[in-house]
């Protein structure tokens, strides 16, 4: 009899996460199913995403607690402690048909490892994925409860039977005793076996500039706004976060920018298709940023697109010895520099030196990582 297994996050497909881990499984014999958090500014996204998982034969779990904006912090605490517990009343409940549950970041590893101890009689293997070291967020979370969530963090590192992290650079926040039973798997991109064309406006004339994903004050977006100011560029934009409303406003003044509001993970891949260059021009003063590993370096390694980076945030030596994209300083004038003097034929080399390197990082080399994982702790699935 196969493994049967569970894979939990917070926003469970506003990432490409859990659902290619999720695929990977299934096609390699597993069980699979699927709890997330409906906050309810996403029942759309999850009603679609259950839908098509449904089809796939994953069945899937969501808990709402009521509306919760993301990037509020300790202002929605209360819905936080909500579906705290009422993921604990899950696994008590049902924790027993599973061999692993697979926990994706803090929101949910840390409710799994309270059923555990809760309920000593459930046996499955817990891995605990860390995506995101939440205490490192942007956002008004009080530096006491940060340092409190990183103290029950290490305890939940100790208690899991195995910890995943997507680039070397987390192991920095992974105490050295546990480094052995610590795992890689990239956030490369399992690209969809459908697309789904998103037509843009291009301005041939000028250099088109695309951010997509968390709408929050740490990604540079107000550095990207203010690019507006320059005649080579056309900026687009899609996500969703605390500066939406503001974005919003950009737009309606700016002819060169465009909001496109949230975008499933296909449209976000035919609209970056079009464009010239990613933008991921995140605030080095955050830990979270100086260790980031972005979903979009892996897409523009697929795509061959080049990206602009910024200087201190681990990914920046990556671009600059690999020239496939250009490497800045967090401030405007040098922002502004670099991209008045890009010129399209550079572009073009960087974007074809993203996708001769793309082989290296693929999905498919990846996703062996992941099952021989899955194999090592259950002794099933097919490899």
């Amino acid at each position: 009899m196969k493994s049967k297994v569970l894979l939990a996050q917070n926003s469970a497909f506003i990432a490409n996460r859990l659902p290619r881990a999720a695929r990977a499984l299934k096609q390699a014999g597993y069980d699979v199913e699927i709890l997330n958090w409906d906050r309810g500014i996403n029942s759309e996204v999850i009603q679609t995403a259950s839908h098509q998982f449904a089809e796939e034969g994953i069945k899937v779990h969501s808990i709402n607690c009521g509306e919760t904006p993301y990037g509020r912090g300790i202002l929605t605490a209360l819905q936080k402690i909500k579906f705290v517990y009422q993921v604990i009343k899950f696994l008590l409940r049902n924790g027993h048909h599973y061999q692993v549950v697979h926990a994706i970041d803090f929101d949910l590893a840390f409710p799994t490892y309270l059923a555990k101890k809760i309920k000593r009689n459930l046996t499955f293997k817990f891995i605990y994925d860390i995506a995101d070291f939440v205490e490192t967020f942007h956002g008004p979370i009080p530096k006491p409860i940060r340092r409190q969530i990183s103290k029950v963090s290490a305890n939940i590192m100790e208690q899991a039977d195995l910890i995943i992290i997507p680039d070397d650079n987390r192991l920095i926040n992974i105490p050295v005793p546990l480094h052995s039973k610590t795992k890689v798997v990239n956030n490369s991109i399992d690209p969809p076996k459908v697309t789904k064309e998103y037509p843009i406006n291009k301005f041939k004339e000028k250099i088109n500039i695309i951010y997509y994903g968390a709408l929050s004050k740490d990604r540079g977006i107000n550095l990207l706004l203010q690019l507006s100011a320059l005649d080579n560029v056309s900026i687009w934009i899609a996500g969703k976060g605390e500066l939406e409303e503001e974005i919003l406003q950009y737009a309606k003044k700016c002819d060169n920018i465009h909001f496109l509001g949230f975008l499933e993970f296909n449209q976000i891949l035919s609209v970056v298709q079009q464009v010239d260059l990613i933008y991921m021009v995140y605030d080095p003063s955050y830990q979270h940023n100086q260790i980031a590993s972005p979903n979009k370096l892996y897409e523009a390694l697929y795509l061959g697109k080049p990206c602009i980076v910024t200087e201190d945030t681990s990914i920046d030596q990556f671009v600059e010895k690999n020239n496939i994209g250009y490497v800045v300083t967090f401030d405007i004038e040098n922002l502004v520099h670099t991209i008045k003097n890009i010129s399209i034929d550079v572009l073009k080399i960087k974007g074809e030196n993203a996708k001769l390197l793309y082989p290296q990082y693929s999905w498919d080399k990846t996703k062996k990582t992941l099952l021989n994982i899955y194999h090592s702790i259950t002794k099933d699935g097919i490899l």
